[in-house]
C-alpha cells in the first residue's frame, strides 16, 4: 500500500477531488491542513489540523516542527504540497523526499511580484522539489521565471457524469447570463454587471437575467452597483453554493461570462463548457486555453466593459452559432478536461516515485 502525505487545504474542492481519487485506490493518506473542514473523507484518510498562531505567512514557519514530527511518524512514500508558497513552503522546510509541489495560481502570478524576498522564496521552494506541477500551460510559462526544470501539467478537470447539460440553452423567454466565482476584485464581476446593464438597455427587445453564484468581500459593493445601474430586480446573488449543486445552477444559464483580471487555470470555464454553456471570458491566464475564440465562445480584454458588452451582443446575434458553441463546449471538455483522464497524470507521477522505491528496496 502506498503511503501518501499531502499538505493542502482540507476544505478545498480540489483537495477533496485529489484525496478522494487516491483513497479509492486504497492509498494510506495523511492530510495536513491549516484549515478545518466539514467534508467527510474516507476512513483511510487521516487529517491533521495545524492552525497558524497569526494570520500571515510568517507564522507558517512556526508550524514547521509540528509538520516534521508528523512526517517523521508517518514515514510516507511521497510528500505532496499543494499551493507552492504555503503548503509547498512547509514541505520544503521539512526536508523530506520525494517531495512534489503543485502550484495553483496566485502563488505564481501574484506572490513573487510583491517583493524580491517573495521571489527568492518561490524559487527556493520550486527548486527544492523532486517534481513540480502546474494546472495550465500558461501558468507553467510563468513558472519558468523561477524554475528551469520540467513542469508536469495536471489540469483541474471535471467529473463529466456530474457536470453535464440537463437543460438546453435558450429554452426560456429570457436570456440568463451567469458567472460562478468568488466575489473578489480579481474576478472583475463589476465589469460584467456594467456590461450587462448596457446590453439590457441596448437590446430592449430581449428580456435578461444575471445570475451570480458565489460570495466574498465584494458582494455589498456589487449589490450596490446593481442598484446604481437599475438592474437589481433582474440580478440574483445566490451566495455560496455547494459544489454538488453547481451543475444545476450552471444549467440555468444560457451564457457564462468570466471577466477575471487574472486566472491561473479556469475551473469555472471548464465546468460551464462541460454543461454545454458558451463562455465569454477574459483573455488572461489559463482561460485562453479553455475558451477558443469563435469555437466555444469569445475572449475579451480584461477590465473592458465595452468589449464584454459587444461580445455578449455578438454571441446573441446568431442563435444557430450560439447552439453550435454549446455543442463545441462539451466536446472540448470531453477531449481535454475529463477528470478521469486528468487524474491519471498524477497517478503516473506517483507511480514513478513508488516504483523507484520498490526497485531500490529489492536491490
Amino acid at each position: 500500500m502506498v503511503k501518501l502525505c499531502v499538505l493542502a487545504d482540507a476544505d478545498s474542492i480540489h483537495t477533496r477531488k485529489w484525496i478522494d481519487y487516491f483513497s479509492e485506490l486504497n492509498y494510506e493518506i495523511h492530510l495536513i491542513s491549516m484549515r478545518k473542514t466539514h467534508y467527510r473523507y474516507s476512513d483511510n484518510v487521516k487529517i491533521y489540523i495545524l492552525k497558524p498562531p497569526f494570520n500571515n505567512k510568517l507564522s507558517y514557519f512556526l508550524l514547521i516542527n509540528k509538520v516534521k514530527n508528523i512526517i517523521n511518524k508517518v514515514k510516507p512514500d511521497i510528500l505532496h504540497g499543494h499551493y507552492a508558497t504555503s503548503y509547498g513552503m512547509l514541505g520544503k522546510m521539512s526536508g523530506f523526499h520525494p517531495f512534489i509541489v503543485s502550484a495553483w495560481g496566485s502563488d505564481i502570478y501574484e506572490f513573487p511580484n510583491r517583493n524580491k524576498l517573495n521571489e527568492k522564496m518561490l524559487k527556493s521552494i520550486l527548486n527544492s522539489a523532486d517534481a513540480v506541477c502546474s494546472t495550465s500551460n500558461n501558468m507553467s510559462l510563468e513558472m519558468k521565471k523561477y524554475y528551469d526544470g520540467d513542469i508536469i501539467i495536471t489540469p483541474f478537470g471535471v467529473d463529466l457524469s456530474k457536470f453535464k447539460q440537463t437543460d438546453s440553452i435558450l429554452n426560456k423567454d429570457y436570456i440568463t447570463i451567469g458567472v460562478a466565482k468568488n466575489l473578489k476584485p480579481i474576478y472583475g464581476i463589476n465589469y460584467l454587471i456594467e456590461a450587462f446593464s448596457e446590453v439590457k438597455n441596448e437590446l430592449k427587445h430581449l428580456k435578461f437575467r444575471l445570475l451570480i453564484i458565489g460570495d466574498g468581500s465584494e458582494r455589498t459593493k456589487l449589490e450596490k452597483l446593481c442598484e446604481e445601474k437599475g438592474v437589481s430586480s433582474i440580478v440574483e446573488f445566490t451566495g455560496n453554493i455547494d459544489n454538488d449543486k453547481i451543475p444545476e445552477y450552471i444549467n440555468l444559464m444560457d451564457i457564462v461570462c468570466i471577466p477575471s483580471l487574472s486566472e491561473s487555470f479556469g475551473v469555472a470555464a471548464v465546468e460551464a463548457c462541460a454543461c454545454g454553456r458558451p463562455v465569454i471570458a477574459s483573455n488572461v491566464g489559463g482561460l485562453k486555453e479553455i475558451v477558443i475564440n469563435g469555437y466555444n465562445g469569445y475572449l475579451v480584454k480584461a477590465a473592458d466593459v465595452n468589449d464584454i458588452k459587444e461580445k455578449i451582443k455578438l454571441i446573441l446575434s446568431d442563435r444557430d452559432k450560439l447552439i453550435e458553441f454549446s455543442n463545441n463546449a462539451r466536446l472540448f471538455v470531453e477531449d481535454n478536461y475529463n477528470w478521469s483522464n486528468n487524474r491519471e497524470i498524477m497517478k503516473k507521477l506517483y507511480d514513478k516515485f513508488t516504483n523507484n522505491k520498490l526497485c531500490v528496496n529489492e536491490n
